[in-house]
C-alpha cells in the first residue's frame, strides 16, 4: 500500500498542485514549491511519525525560513491541499482504501501545517514588536518636539505681554483713581496677571517633559508654605463661602526642599479642591507621619499632607486620568478661566505640575475617592507624601520622568 500511494501521489502532482492553486491563487508558493512539498509527502508517507516530525521541521526551516508572508501563505496552500488529497482519494481509491491511505498523509500534513503556523505566528509577533518599538522612538520624538515647541512658544509670549504690562502701569499712572479709565486698566492688568500664570505653568510642564525641571533646596518650615498657599487663595475661598482650614503639622522641625515649587503644588490641589466644591463647602488640609520606619540621618521619614474635600469626587477610572496634562474631565462648554468657579474646567495643567513637583522631590502623590456625585457629594482626599530630608542633597535635584 505505502509503495502504491507513493507512485499515486507522485502521478497526481500536476493535476494536485493545479488543483491546489487555483483554488488559492495569488499566493508566494509558486508550482514548483507545492510539486517539491508533494514529493516530500510521496517519499515520507510511510515512515515513522518521529522521521515525519523531523522531515517537516527541515522543510520549514529550509523552503520558508524567516518569511513570515511566505509563511502565511503556505497555510492556506496546505489547507486547500489537504482537501483536493481528499477528493483525489475518494475518486481514485474504494472508500476503505482511500480512508487508510488518508490516514497515512494526514500526519504529515498536520506537521506541516502545525510547523508553518508557528513559523508565520512568531514571526508576526517578532515583526509587530520592532514596529511597536519604533512607534514607541516616534511618539517620544514627537513628544520631545512638541515640548520643545511648547516651551518657545510660552517665553515668546512672555516679551509681548511684558510690553502689555508695562504700558498698563504707565496707564495706571496718567489715570485717576475711580475713574471708567481706571476700571478698563485694572481689567488689563487683571488679564496680563493670568496670562502670566498661564504661561508659567506651560513652562513648567514642559520642563517636566523635557527632564529639565530642577529644584532649589533650602531649609524651610513646611507649615509656612502650607499657610502661605491658603493665605494666597483666601480670597477665591471667600467669593465661594468655602472654608479652608489647616490643621496643625505633627512636626516642627525644617527640612530640606524647594519651598517656591512646594507652594505652587500646594496651591495647584487646593485650588482643585474648591473648583469642585459646593458654595458653603469645606477643604481641610491635615498631614501625618509616615513610612518613619525608613527614616536615617538624612532623611526623618516622610509627610503626608492630605488635602480633604466636601466635593462632588472623582469616579475611581479616573484616578490616573486627572493627572496628565491638558486633560479635565469638566464639560467643555463651562471651562472657564476663574480660578474659583464651580466645576469651571482650566487648561488641565495643575494636577499634572503638582505631580511633577512631588515626584521630582522623590514623593508621590494620588487621590482618593468614593466615587463622582453631585448630589450626595463625597468628597475626595489628595494625598502629598514627601521626604522629609534633614541634609541637603549635592547640587540641584532634576526630575526623571
Amino acid at each position: 500500500m505505502a509503495e502504491d500511494l507513493k507512485n499515486w501521489l507522485l502521478d497526481k502532482l500536476d493535476t494536485l498542485c493545479k488543483a491546489t492553486l487555483y483554488r488559492a491563487p495569488n499566493m508566494l508558493p509558486e508550482k514548483q514549491d507545492v510539486a517539491e512539498f508533494l514529493q516530500l509527502l510521496a517519499q515520507n508517507s510511510a515512515a515513522p511519525r518521529e522521521e515525519q516530525l523531523a522531515t517537516v521541521q527541515f522543510w520549514a526551516l529550509t523552503s520558508i525560513g524567516h518569511d513570515a508572508p511566505f509563511a502565511g501563505d503556505w497555510v492556506t496552500v496546505l489547507r486547500v491541499l489537504k482537501e483536493e488529497l481528499v477528493k483525489a482519494l475518494e475518486v481514485s481509491f474504494p472508500a476503505e482504501v482511500a480512508l487508510r491511505a488518508w490516514r497515512q498523509l494526514d500526519d504529515f500534513l498536520t506537521y506541516a501545517l502545525i510547523e508553518v503556523t508557528q513559523l508565520s505566528s512568531d514571526m508576526d509577533r517578532t515583526a509587530l514588536l520592532e514596529h511597536m518599538v519604533e512607534l514607541r522612538k516616534q511618539m517620544e520624538q514627537v513628544e520631545e518636539t512638541k515640548a520643545n515647541f511648547i516651551a518657545v512658544a510660552a517665553h515668546e509670549l512672555k516679551t509681548p505681554l511684558t510690553i502689555l504690562e508695562g504700558y498698563a502701569n504707565m496707564l495706571r499712572v496718567e489715570t485717576e483713581a475711580g475713574s471708567h479709565l481706571r476700571i478698563y486698566v485694572d481689567g488689563l492688568e487683571n488679564g496680563t496677571r493670568r496670562m502670566h500664570e498661564i504661561i508659567a505653568d506651560i513652562i513648567d510642564v514642559s520642563l517636566i517633559d523635557l527632564q529639565t525641571f530642577e529644584l532649589k533646596y533650602q531649609q524651610f518650615y513646611l507649615e509656612k508654605v502650607i499657610l502661605m498657599a491658603a493665605d494666597k487663595l483666601d480670597k477665591f475661598y471667600a467669593q465661594r463661602r468655602v472654608d479652608l482650614v489647616i490643621m496643625p503639622l505633627p512636626v516642627e522641625r525644617r527640612i530640606y526642599g524647594d519651598p517656591e515649587r512646594l507652594l505652587k503644588a500646594f496651591m495647584k490641589v487646593m485650588i482643585n479642591a474648591l473648583k469642585y466644591t459646593p458654595d458653603g463647602g469645606r477643604v481641610t488640609v491635615n498631614s501625618v507621619l509616615t513610612r518613619t520606619n525608613e527614616s536615617n540621618d538624612a532623611m526623618a521619614g516622610y509627610i503626608d499632607v492630605q488635602i480633604s474635600d466636601t466635593g462632588i469626587g472623582i469616579d475611581p477610572q479616573n484616578f490616573d486620568i486627572i493627572f496628565r496634562k491638558f486633560t479635565s474631565l469638566s464639560d467643555v462648554s463651562l471651562h472657564s478661566s476663574s480660578k474659583s468657579k464651580f466645576k469651571g474646567g482650566g487648561p488641565g495643567l495643575g494636577l499634572p505640575i503638582a505631580k511633577g513637583i512631588i515626584e521630582a522631590h522623590g514623593g508621590h502623590i494620588w487621590v482618593e475617592s468614593p466615587g463622582c456625585n453631585e448630589e450626595s457629594c463625597p468628597g475626595s482626599t489628595f494625598h502629598l507624601e514627601i521626604p522629609m530630608l534633614l541634609l541637603k542633597p549635592e547640587g540641584r535635584k532634576v526630575i526623571e520622568v
